[in-house]
């Protein structure tokens, strides 16, 4: 299910783009000598074999003194904020601003990876190449060998080795049944299961449990049919009270949106989110931020559903704004709420930032389901 987010770092010309091609095994980016080939950050999906997805970003150089050289910096503090690894390309030596930015890592626990990228550097790769300093976390290669770039393949391996985190977080085990709500409403997308549906039937599958997929139409007959063998129902956020009225406390009951609340963020935080409905007042801001980019439809959650929601549980009169995909505001401290999407298809360090974000400034974030569920009244009988 996961993807796992590798940034790649440093000065301009250092050998960011070149890394990255090699890596991904085509030209995803520009090589020049000219100065700034990278103006903004290029995404590409990879796959590499025993760790799965793999989404390199290739990002401007941090020493850019351009004309657009703030907006270029933003844009890299962006990549450098959601990537589970951030590899930093360099020459023979770090200096003071390679050092600020590798210090980052180190505060922010990231994992790191430094490349000194020496052109013409000879490593024979049937030997041993002792990492040169700190640890296993630095590394002499030549970005243009795509052998060497094997090197730094082992290292990225070695950094992911790690079991998985569960996304059911043992809530589904071996021989289970599990009833899934799928509305197949306007806001459905036309022909396919969305992301969170069909990553969650995946993650039961390999768990070796049964799903049953139900519209919201049929869920009520198809609930009745088999509710004496379902170990748990997982619902749309949006359907939360719908399925709760007809399953009540007989089977335990959760939503797409707060598996990923709990897997992709802080759950605890997000529940003292949705508890901060209580002190909203009149003229309070409300940001509510989706992670990928759809058409809106007149039912959309986001857009729709919840400011509806929103206004009908406090009666105040809130101002809403909305942000999607990569975007961010330019001052946190403005809202006094932050709603987010799951995060489906962004990995668990994006959704941190914005957690950590919102802390520093003061502002409590929540996530779809947590709010849906505490709206409706049904938050403390929920599973997670």
């Amino acid at each position: 299910m996961d993807k796992i987010v590798i940034g790649v770092f440093g000065k301009i010309n250092s050998g960011k783009s070149t890394l990255v091609n090699s890596l991904a095994k085509e030209n995803v980016s520009i090589v020049s000598s000219v100065r700034g080939s990278t103006s903004d950050n290029v995404f590409r999906m990879t796959e590499i074999d025993g760790i799965g997805r793999v989404q390199l970003i290739d990002t401007a150089g941090y020493d850019d003194k351009g004309e657009l050289a703030e907006d270029r910096l933003k844009r890299v503090e962006k990549a450098f904020c959601s990537a589970d690894l951030a590899i930093f390309v360099c020459g023979e030596r770090l200096d003071s601003l390679d050092m600020f930015w590798l210090d980052k890592c180190k505060l922010d626990g990231k994992k790191y990876l430094v490349c000194h990228n020496i052109t013409g550097y000879k490593n024979d790769l049937g030997c041993n190449n002792e990492s040169i300093a700190d640890g296993n976390n630095e590394i002499v290669i030549d970005a243009s060998d795509i052998n060497q770039v094997e090197l730094v393949v082992k290292k990225i391996k070695q950094h992911f080795s790690a079991n998985k985190n569960d996304f059911l977080n043992g809530l589904v085990k071996q021989g289970d049944t599990i009833l899934l709500c799928v509305p197949q409403d306007e806001g459905a997308p036309t022909g396919r299961l969305i992301l969170p549906q069909s990553i969650t039937i995946r993650e039961i599958v390999d768990k070796g449990a049964d799903s049953i997929v139900a519209s919201k139409a049929n869920f009520a007959k198809t609930y009745q049919k088999f509710k004496t063998q379902v170990n748990l129902v997982i619902t749309d956020s949006s359907v939360f009270d719908f399925v709760y009225e007809i399953v009540g406390n007989e089977t335990a009951i959760t939503s797409f949106s707060v598996l990923f609340a709990k897997y992709n963020g802080d759950i605890d935080t997000f529940i003292e989110g949705a508890n901060s409905l209580e002190n909203l007042q009149d003229g309070d801001k409300v940001l509510i931020m989706e992670a990928c980019s759809h058409t809106l439809s007149h039912k959309d959650i986001g857009s729709v559903l919840l400011p509806q929601l929103i206004k009908q549980y406090t009666k105040k009169q809130v101002a809403f704004e909305f942000l999607r995909g990569m975007d961010e505001p330019s001052d946190w401290s403005q809202y006094k709420l932050v709603v987010h999407c799951g995060g489906c298809t962004q990995n668990r360090q994006y959704i941190l930032s914005k957690i950590n974000k919102c802390k520093q400034n003061n502002v409590q974030i929540t996530n779809y389901g947590v709010l849906i569920a505490k709206i409706k009244g049904i938050l403390d009988k929920i599973v997670y």
